[in-house]
């Protein structure tokens, strides 16, 4: 169990009740969920793009990003804007929100706060934590980033009439959850990985993390982009599932999408738009405010 050690303040959820630390994190993860589409979403409609559409399919970023300025300006980039602005305060601070919940109520259980042999001080709290948060963000995300993606290559989204009937339809939900498995899985390897490097980072360079500039930096831009390297290949994966419109990934499963693009064009077709999708997160993690108001938030 966690001792109240100055060492462990700038880790991401506190030793407080369940309760306490999942609404701090609640909180923390709305006001980071507000700002950052504002912020992310011109590079991540430019990571779309790139892994999306065979006009962009061999091109690099910038040229990537002149030929959307040139055919639609600023609005280009921000295409499938409102649906990340409405869901990513609900998903950031619910991803926070139940690591925080889920890491600090096993921490009052002895043998889920014990450091698992061989792993360098790691617990199961934590894992079980990232497993909770992955699921409640895939879960809320799955639909919103459907619309998202299709919005951003110019597809339409719905089916049917467009009615309420329509919209709330069986049929129209298994098509707002299409791509939820790569999503999950993404999101299970992205979330888990962050949270495990901020723990070890935590523990073993305390006095990095605690600092007042340079641990957040730390904590959003090196362990959030090192976790997305390892989530990447998933989020590939996802956007050309949701995206598609030819039928073409229709029935196959994520693993199945992923070998079809591994034997198109090796690692590199998975890792297609990583520098736009990493990129963003510097840019979020550096300027938006609101993580800085979160990273100080859960620092307390």
């Amino acid at each position: 169990m966690l001792d109240d050690d100055k060492s462990l303040h700038g880790s991401l959820a506190g030793t407080g009740t369940a309760f306490e630390e999942g609404l701090r994190a609640l909180v923390g993860g709305a006001l980071f969920g507000l700002v950052s589409p504002f912020v992310g979403h011109p590079l991540d409609t430019v990571k779309t793009k790139m892994q999306t559409e065979a006009k962009y399919q061999k091109m690099k970023i910038i040229p990537v990003i002149a030929e959307i300025w040139k055919a639609d300006k600023i609005r280009g980039f921000y295409k499938g804007f409102v649906p990340p602005l409405v869901a990513s305060s609900a998903y950031r601070s619910i991803q926070f929100s139940a690591y925080a919940a889920t890491f600090s109520a096993c921490e009052h259980v002895p043998f889920l706060a014990e450091p698992i042999p061989f792993t360098g001080g790691l617990r199961i709290s934590v894992l079980l934590g990232a497993c909770a948060s992955a699921f409640a963000r895939a879960t809320i995300e799955s639909p919103f980033d459907f619309i998202k993606v299709r919005k951003q290559t110019g597809s339409p989204w719905y089916i049917g009439d467009g009615s309420l009937k329509s919209m709330i339809s069986p049929q129209m939900v298994r098509q707002l959850y299409n791509g939820y498995i790569p999503t999950l899985k993404r999101t299970l390897l992205l979330m888990g990985s962050f949270f495990i490097l901020v723990d070890y980072s935590v523990r073993y360079i305390p006095d990095v993390i605690n600092m007042p500039v340079y641990g957040p930096f730390f904590k959003g831009g090196i362990c959030a982009t090192a976790a997305w390297t390892f989530a990447f290949p998933f989020e590939t994966v996802k956007n050309v599932m949701q995206a598609d419109m030819t039928g073409k990934y229709s029935g196959k499963t994520s693993t199945q999408v992923m070998q079809l693009l591994y034997n198109n064009n090796g690692v590199r077709g998975l890792y297609r738009g990583f520098a736009p999708g990493a990129s963003k997160l510097f840019d979020k993690q550096t300027f938006d405010e609101c993580n800085a108001l979160f990273c100080l938030f859960v620092t307390l």
